[in-house]
Order: C-alpha cells, then structure tokens, then sequence
C-alpha cells in the first residue's frame, strides 16, 4: 500500500484521470484498505474482478501497475 501511495502523490491529475484495481475475486476484502487511500486523491475509480489472480490486487495509475499483496 506504501507504493501505491506514493505513485498516487507523483500523479499530476486531471478531470481525465482514474485509477483502476484489478481484484482477486477469491479475496475481496483487501478492497476496504484500498479504497480509502485512492479516494484521498481521486472519485474516478473503476474495479474489475478476476478469478485466481497471483496478487490479492493490481492497482493501475497511468502507465504503472502496482500489485498488492
């Protein structure tokens, strides 16, 4: 969560920006830490779930792609 809350600070945002969070399905409630850090920045959040992925979450910010354990 440290990382992605520093690429959140580096991030020059725009009306156009948003982030996106690909889930692990299996795991959700990692959601509930996620959201509160990304909300400080951004409303523009778009959520997506896929079955048996390696990471409990991948967070996109721009071009980079963070995965949380």
């Amino acid at each position: 969560m440290e990382q992605v809350e520093k690429e959140l600070k580096l991030v020059k945002w725009t009306n156009e920006s948003f982030i996106e969070i690909l889930m692990n399905s299996n795991n959700k409630e990692r959601l509930k830490e996620i959201l509160p850090v990304i909300r400080r920045y951004t409303n523009a959040i778009v959520v997506h779930y896929k079955m048996d992925l390696d990471s409990t979450a991948q967070v996109s910010i721009g071009a980079k792609v963070i995965a949380v354990a």
